[in-house]
């Protein structure tokens, strides 16, 4: 059997591919497909077809309610190897599910598609998908220590430490999403096997932010979307594919 390796692109994009839509931070279709061709090399996207009764194929997929959704992923031009699929709503402007669709929502919604099975398929952007806020390193080296610092996860049996529901209302940030959460674990154990003599400098700098005094740290450690792209942007100092 054919297999290929999956690129990871998480920390890939950089703060000059975002643009500002109202409020939220989005990288264009176009820098996606561009960044694809850079660092996933002869994987392209596609979307599936559906068949109808009367055996008529078609790209839109249609719900149970009437609406419809498409079905991307990736097949590899050399090897035809082909990822799981991903289904994506066809919607709006305003993110809402359409009955009739025109040629717009579809073009629109492909081009949609095409960023979000990026993510979903290699970690592409992900930061902005978990809505995580990417900043240069060399802002985040210079950036003052805050005074307030979020107690590590209770390591005593009397320790009751604090609930990661608290961390807002005491305005240390967001929680971290739990796939952001996974792709970083994921990064810090490649940085490991691949770079064990900077693990301790990384890990170090993050304790030294963050006040934590423990030997090790592990994924409790790492609660807010905060410290998650303090992590990132240490790791990706070092190595940016990782």
């Amino acid at each position: 059997m054919t297999t290929a390796t999956l690129p990871n692109l998480a920390g890939v994009i950089k703060t000059t591919d975002i643009y500002k839509k109202m409020k939220f931070d989005y990288v264009a279709w176009a820098k996606t497909a561009q960044i694809l061709r850079e660092h996933a090399p002869g994987w392209q996207f596609c979307l599936d077809k559906s068949t109808s009764e009367e055996g008529i194929s078609s790209y839109i997929f249609q719900a149970p309610d009437g609406s419809g959704f498409l079905m991307g992923y990736f097949e590899h031009i050399d090897t035809s190897v082909k990822t799981t699929l991903f289904p994506f709503a066809i919607t709006d402007n305003a993110n809402r599910p359409l009955s009739k669709i025109s040629s717009v929502n579809f073009q629109n919604s492909h081009r949609r598609c095409l960023c979000a099975c990026a993510c979903f398929t290699f970690g592409l952007a992900y930061e902005l998908w978990a809505q995580i806020e990417i900043e240069d390193a060399k802002k985040e080296e210079t950036k003052p220590k805050k005074e307030g610092r979020i107690k590590r996860t209770p390591s005593k049996p009397n320790d009751t430490g604090e609930s990661v529901e608290s961390i807002k209302d005491k305005d240390y940030g967001n929680p971290i999403a739990k796939i952001a959460l996974d792709v970083l674990v994921k990064k810090v154990m490649n940085l490991s096997q691949k770079y064990p003599d900077k693990k301790d400098e990384v890990i170090n700098k993050y304790k030294k932010q963050y006040g934590i005094t423990a030997d090790q740290i592990g994924p409790a450690d790492i609660r807010t979307a905060e410290q998650g792209k303090f992590l990132t942007l240490l790791i990706n100092e070092i190595d940016s594919s990782l």
